[in-house]
């Protein structure tokens, strides 16, 4: 059911502080991609980096899809100029992919993008908010909803199935909601460059059964796909698993000697410890 603003008060990202948990779609994929890196971002509160360009332009380029679905195609192009993105290939890229999904579907029958939501529930014993807010939901043809999740910035298949777990994190959400069945999940990618000197397996994602992919007149790509029983079972699995742990606030340390100093905010946190030039994370 829907949080109340009592319960909203008394929920925290930090286990016991209060005595309900707090689960953003984005802190549970922190702590699902490295528990220490959760640790760090939520509970020590260690300052994270300002927003750097890749980010500030992802968050325009996401205004500029939202407009788009919300007023039709022709806010666009005053959302871009109020982003600060109208020479933006994306900003190309997103609106011919949008167009050929309309056309596609016959309309674009928009149900909500950008909405908040929280949602109270007890979990495996625990009392658990729930927040997220997707990108966009549409109708499909046939009837059910489609959730649609933007992603600027490189695109594969490792990034693919990891945006597909965070929209079986919303699916779950809307369920609880009693929103319609969610029945496809639809993802774009604008800056998406299709490879021509190897084979494209995200292209190829287009053969397998019930999918079906569109290209952006220069860069982009859009690949709809059914929503699947494994899909959602495996997203339970790791759900419990992964609350589980971080109710019992466990963070071990998943060190990685390029990833985390090449993507994290955090790695001159753990490498000081490796080193043994703190006490140790508990000690802050």
């Amino acid at each position: 059911m829907k949080a109340t603003l009592e319960q909203i008060e008394n929920s925290s990202y930090v286990p016991m502080a209060k005595d309900i948990l707090r689960v953003s779609k984005s802190s549970y994929m922190t702590y699902k991609m490295c528990s220490r890196q959760y640790f760090w971002r939520y509970v020590a509160d260690v300052p994270s980096s300002p927003p750097n360009d890749a980010m500030i332009r992802g968050t325009a380029i996401h205004n500029v899809m939202e407009k788009g679905l919300l007023e039709g195609y022709d806010a666009v192009e005053q959302a871009a100029i109020d982003n600060d993105v109208v020479f933006d290939s994306a900003v190309d890229s997103l609106t011919s992919l949008i167009d050929q999904i309309a056309d596609h579907f016959g309309k674009l029958d928009v149900v909500e993008a950008e909405v908040k939501h929280q949602v109270y529930d007890n979990f495996n014993g625990a009392e658990i908010i729930w927040v997220g807010m997707v990108d966009g939901i549409i109708r499909h043809p046939d009837g059910g909803l489609v959730l649609v999740e933007l992603k600027t910035g490189n695109m594969n298949l490792g990034k693919l199935a990891r945006t597909r777990h965070e929209l079986c994190y919303y699916n779950m959400i809307l369920k609880k909601l009693g929103y319609d069945e969610i029945t496809h999940f639809l993802y774009i990618a604008p800056d998406y460059e299709l490879l021509t000197d190897r084979e494209d397996k995200l292209l190829l994602e287009g053969n397998k059964k019930g999918k079906e992919v569109w290209l952006g007149n220069y860069n982009g790509i859009a690949i709809l796909e059914p929503l699947s029983s494994r899909s959602i079972n495996a997203f339970k699995k790791a759900l419990s698993k992964n609350v589980s742990s971080l109710i019992l606030q466990e963070y071990p340390m998943n060190w990685n000697e390029f990833f985390c100093l090449e993507w994290c905010d955090f790695s001159d946190s753990c490498q000081d410890e490796l080193l043994g030039l703190t006490g140790g994370m508990f000690e802050l």
